[in-house]
C-alpha cells in the first residue's frame, strides 16, 4: 500500500455496505487508512469489505450494545479510531404526516438520529482518551430545508445537524473536529427506493424529471460525496469544524 494522506490512520465507517459508505471506505483505503466497515446488511457488507481489504463488523447502529461493540472491536483490532464516517441511515416510509404511524416515525429516528448519537458518544469517548480525531456525520439537504411527505427522514436529518454542532463545540478543545455533509439528489439505492415509493409505475421517469430540476441537470454520484467527506476527515480541513456542507449541485440555492 502506498503512502497517502490517511496513512496508518484507523477509520470506522457505518453504513459501510451502502453507496456513500463504500465510496468513502474505498477512498480511505486508497489513501492508506485501515478501515472498519459497519453495516447490518451482512452479505453486502462482506462483499464490499472483501473488495476493499477492510474489516467487516455487522451491527445495528440503533442498538446501544451493538454500537459499543463495534467501537470496542475496532479499538481491540487497531488500538485507536482516528476517523469516523457516521453515515448509516434509512429513508423510511413516504406519506403525509396525518397518514403516518408512530412506528414509521420511530423506525427512522432510531437509525438516523439515535444511531448517530450512539456512534458519536462511543467514538468521542475513544477520541477524547487518545487526544483527537475527525468525524463526519451524514445529514442531507433535507436537514436544512423542509418538504412534504417525508417528515420522519427530514426530522431525523435536522437532528443530525444539531448533534453535529453540539459535538463540534464539545470536541474542539480536545483536537476533535465534527462536521456534517448534506447530500442532495445522489444516484444511490436510497434514491431509487424513494422514486419507487413515489412512482412505482415509472421510477426511471421520475428520476429523469428530478434530474431536470437540478441546476447541473443530473444526479450526483457517491464518489462525488466521498470527495467532500474525505476532505473533511483529512488534515486539509484542520480549521473546519461544526459545519454542514451541501453536496447538491445548487438545488437548495435556487
Amino acid at each position: 500500500m502506498g503512502e497517502g494522506r490517511f496513512q496508518d490512520r484507523v477509520a470506522v465507517v457505518t453504513g459501510g455496505a451502502g453507496g456513500f459508505g463504500a465510496a468513502v471506505g474505498a477512498r480511505l483505503v486508497a489513501d492508506g487508512a485501515r478501515v472498519v466497515l459497519v453495516d447490518r446488511e451482512e452479505e453486502q457488507l462482506r462483499r464490499v469489505a472483501g473488495e476493499l481489504g477492510a474489516l467487516a463488523l455487522s451491527a445495528d447502529v440503533s442498538d446501544e450494545a451493538a454500537v459499543a461493540g463495534y467501537v470496542r472491536r475496532a479499538v481491540e483490532e487497531y488500538g485507536r479510531i482516528d476517523l469516523f464516517f457516521n453515515n448509516a441511515g434509512i429513508e423510511g416510509r413516504m406519506a403525509p404526516i396525518v397518514e403516518l404511524d408512530v412506528a414509521d416515525f420511530d423506525r427512522v429516528m432510531a437509525v438516523n438520529c439515535r444511531g448517530v448519537f450512539l456512534g458519536l458518544r462511543e467514538v468521542l469517548r475513544v477520541m477524547l482518551a487518545q487526544g483527537g480525531g475527525s468525524i463526519v456525520n451524514t445529514a442531507s439537504m433535507g436537514g436544512v430545508k423542509g418538504g412534504p411527505n417525508f417528515s420522519p427522514y427530514i426530522t431525523s436529518k435536522h437532528a443530525v445537524v444539531g448533534l453535529t454542532r453540539c459535538a463540534a463545540i464539545e470536541g474542539a478543545a480536545h483536537g476533535i473536529r465534527v462536521n456534517a455533509i448534506a447530500p442532495g439528489h445522489i444516484d444511490t439505492r436510497m434514491a431509487r427506493a424513494l422514486t419507487r415509493q413515489l412512482s412505482p409505475e415509472d421510477p426511471d421517469g421520475l428520476m429523469q424529471s428530478v434530474a431536470a430540476r437540478v441546476p447541473m441537470g443530473r444526479y450526483g454520484t457517491a464518489e462525488e460525496v466521498a470527495n467532500l467527506a474525505t476532505w473533511l476527515l483529512s488534515d486539509e480541513a484542520s480549521y473546519v469544524t461544526g459545519g454542514v456542507y451541501l453536496v447538491d449541485a445548487g438545488i437548495t440555492a435556487a
